[in-house]
């Protein structure tokens, strides 16, 4: 048999039913604030770091350039400083061709051996100096220059006057420096 509540008791129940949800619903609705007052930190947060992945692939793409452009002026630098050494070379082979006669015989053949490497050289295929390296992609002419000039006897050539030269060329001083010329310089 169920009791029979009285009008008080059920007041009672009731308030404190309503009590218990409006407690409920207090302890919710203070739960959806903080979980909007963490979603919009998050959304701030997520905002940062796309803007920080733009700045990253912009400066990615700007590094790519940069680097396409630094390539772009080595390869120029060496396609010049590669015709200067040309042109250098053509001078020696003439002026070695004009000393075979005045050089005790030893010599003039060193000179002119040297000539010919040097042209021999410098006389490859059009672009074989300028081709990449297939081993790594990386172009580095002294690197092949060097690399020839290692396996060749010593000459007294210096290879980094030729490709980084202090001022202009003056082959007659230079010659006299090789001990290949005995008369001084016309200043001294």
């Amino acid at each position: 048999m169920a009791k029979k509540l009285s009008q008080k008791e059920t007041e009672k129940l009731i308030g404190g039913i309503r009590e218990a949800y409006e407690a409920k619903i207090r302890q919710l609705n203070y739960r959806i604030e903080n979980l909007n007052v963490e979603n919009r930190n998050l959304r701030a947060s997520l905002s940062e770091l796309k803007g920080r992945e733009n700045r990253v692939g912009k400066a990615i793409v700007d590094a790519e350039e940069k680097g396409e452009e630094i390539v772009r002026l080595y390869r120029m630098t060496a396609e010049t400083e590669l015709k200067t050494l040309r042109l250098f070379a053509e001078k020696w082979k003439k002026l070695a061709e004009s000393m075979l006669g005045v050089f005790p015989k030893e010599e003039a053949q060193r000179y002119a051996g040297f000539a010919d490497d040097l042209a021999a050289l410098l006389g490859k295929e059009e672009g074989h100096f300028l081709r990449e390296e297939e081993s790594d992609g990386q172009f580095d002419p002294k690197a092949i220059i060097g690399k020839y000039m290692e396996d060749e006897e010593e000459t007294g050539f210096n290879l980094d006057d030729v490709l980084n030269p202090k001022g202009e060329l003056d082959l007659a001083k230079l010659c006299r420096g090789l001990g290949l010329m005995d008369d001084p310089e016309p200043n001294e």
